[in-house]
């Protein structure tokens, strides 16, 4: 380790670099690096393309994980079943298999909801690193080999660990799902189903990511020139998208039996095979894997890094940032929990922190119930398209008009809307998808897909607005000296926000969740069940007058917020570092 001083990067970047001025280095290989003047003509196109290929990458493992859920509800579903016939014919006389069959199935049926939520609130603790990457990045800012490229450092390794666990351990996803029987599921498949399992390979591929994002996001400010710096973040959102959608519907569309055999396999002049998709998971994990490696051999051979620690070029009109390279981790961390500490940020802090509980039965239950109650996973899979990115990409910039410099107003407004109209909405589409998704007629049908196009749109408007309102009142009160690992540290706070009532929301589902009672009639013969509770529609209940209670008592805060100076938000080290310096 030697230590050097000098460069300066001045960003307007929301994401993370804890760009900062002065101070210790940790760069392994030693020697000072120079500052770099930007071209005065500089074209940033491949570098636009470049980052737009990077954070693709990013989003390819979470699309991929988002796609599991679906696969676990229908695998758990068929176990249940196929053990309650094996049972039955083991236990039963020949001419009475189908009547006894038709109850035990009925009431498996109904009991593996519990099983499958059980095991979606397991799964969904994989994307807790990006809720937690706030603890490492500093470390990815301040430590790597100086010969290789400040960013490539971490970057480079991080893809290639990424891509040949996707590339290897495809099998293991498939063997641990028990994928690899297609129809024939016999007991013993109980217990190959370790959703454990799966969990750890995407917690890892989670957290190669979250470190891949804090390189990548740090490398934008350099790669591009200044007054294209601020088209990064743009790229950040392409790209995720774009990764997140072909991993997502690509592969729930690839990998469905019945599209693949009326449209993919025509379509490319393919053998009929109507028991399989066109795709299985591990395949294409292992294509994903093999085009990450493809990408990141690329850019470890061709792409030079440049202006490592960034241009040297300073606008008066620039806030000046400090590095965490050149102050060291120590002053880092130091700086960051003197931001916690500000009144003002533990009280963002609580809002953060709960104001996504009341809402996580549709953020993260809904479209897992709506597969439950006869809704196609491609069907699923193309309201992303054709309903979530459209509105996700026109929400932001409307409300934007609407509100101007009100962001937080435009947080509240669509809050209430999301824990009142959001969640009734829900409730009368899943009560749609339950009561007509085996019918034809025009009427039912009409229903059916207005009340679908409309609660999710209804859910992707309020969720783009808040997110903005987020993003855009973060930007504005930051801390200019710290203004990178300040906004990191607020997204983060957000993450966690999202990601902690998860798992809490699918265990209650699958423990609230009572199997009805079946029997068989003694005199038709047929299957009467009775009892049971879906759990589903009284927690919404719940939780809406749990959202209501949040605007009623933290509304208020919420808005005070807003009215902060922004000396609030600031935690003047600089100052006190001059105040002593001059005492000296």
């Amino acid at each position: 380790m030697s230590e050097s001083s000098g460069g300066r990067a001045i960003t307007n970047n929301p994401f993370f670099d804890i760009a900062r001025k002065g101070g210790n280095s940790m760069i392994i290989g030693g020697g000072q690096l120079p500052p770099v003047e930007p071209p005065p003509h500089h074209d940033d196109t491949i570098n636009y393309a470049l980052l737009v290929a990077l954070y693709t990458l990013q989003g390819i493992p979470m699309g991929l994980s988002a796609s599991i859920p679906f696969l676990i509800q229908q695998k758990v579903k068929v176990m249940a079943e196929a053990v309650t016939v094996s049972s039955v014919v083991a236990s039963t006389a020949a001419s009475a298999v189908k009547v006894a069959g038709d109850a035990s199935t009925a009431a498996a049926a109904a009991s593996a909801t519990k099983m499958a939520y059980n095991a979606q609130a397991i799964f969904a603790l994989c994307s807790w690193p990006f809720s937690l990457k706030l603890l490492w990045a500093p470390i990815v800012d301040a430590v790597y080999f100086k010969g290789f490229g400040r960013r490539k450092s971490w970057l480079v390794p991080v893809q290639l660990v990424a891509s040949f666990i996707m590339i290897f351990g495809s099998g293991y996803v498939e063997n641990q799902l028990g994928l690899g029987n297609g129809d024939g599921v016999t007991a013993t498949d109980m217990n190959h189903f370790d959703v454990k399992g799966v969990t750890a390979f995407f917690f890892v591929l989670y957290f190669l990511m979250a470190t891949q994002d804090i390189a990548v996001d740090g490398w934008a400010l350099t790669m591009l020139s200044r007054k294209n710096r601020g088209r990064g973040p743009v790229c950040n959102s392409i790209g995720q998208n774009l990764g997140y959608f072909l991993a997502f519907v690509g592969f729930l569309a690839l990998n469905d039996a019945e599209s693949s055999e009326k449209l993919w396999r025509p379509l490319l002049g393919l053998k009929s095979n109507p028991s399989q998709g066109l795709v299985s998971l591990g395949s294409f994990i292992k294509f994903m894997g093999g085009v990450m490696l493809v990408i990141t051999t690329l850019v470890a051979f061709f792409k030079k890094e440049e202006n490592s620690l960034g241009y040297s070029q300073v606008d008066n009109d620039d806030d000046e940032e400090l590095d965490a390279s050149q102050i060291g981790l120590g002053e880092t961390y130091s700086r960051l929990w003197s931001v916690c500490k500000l009144p003002s940020v533990r009280l963002l802090f609580l809002v953060l922190l709960t104001y996504r509980f009341p809402t996580a039965l549709s953020d993260k239950v809904k479209f897992l119930k709506a597969v439950e109650f006869g809704m196609s996973k491609q069907t699923t899979a193309l309201l992303a398209p054709t309903i979530i990115l459209p509105l996700g990409i026109t929400v932001p910039i409307v409300a934007t008009k609407i509100w101007k410099n009100h962001p937080l107003k435009q947080f509240m407004t669509a809050y209430k809307l999301r824990v009142t109209l959001s969640p009734f909405l829900d409730v009368c589409m899943l009560l749609a998808i339950r009561a007509f998704h085996h019918t034809t007629d025009l009427r039912s049908n009409l229903i059916f897909w207005s009340l679908v196009i409309l609660s999710t749109a209804v859910y992707s408007i309020v969720d783009s607005m808040q997110f903005n309102a987020q993003m855009t009142f973060f930007a504005h009160r930051v801390d200019p000296a710290i203004g990178g690992s300040y906004m990191t540290l607020l997204n983060t706070a957000a993450n966690l926000g999202g990601t902690w009532p998860a798992s809490i929301v699918m265990y209650l589902v699958g423990q609230l969740s009572v199997p009805p009672t079946c029997e068989t009639s003694p005199t038709s013969g047929d299957v009467v069940c009775s009892g049971g509770r879906e759990a589903y529609f009284p927690m919404q209940l719940v939780f809406s007058i749990l959202g209501c209670l949040w605007v009623y008592f933290m509304g208020k805060k919420v808005m005070y917020l807003s009215t902060l100076p922004d000396d609030a938000w600031r935690t003047h080290a600089d100052d006190e570092n001059d105040d002593s310096e001059k005492g000296k």
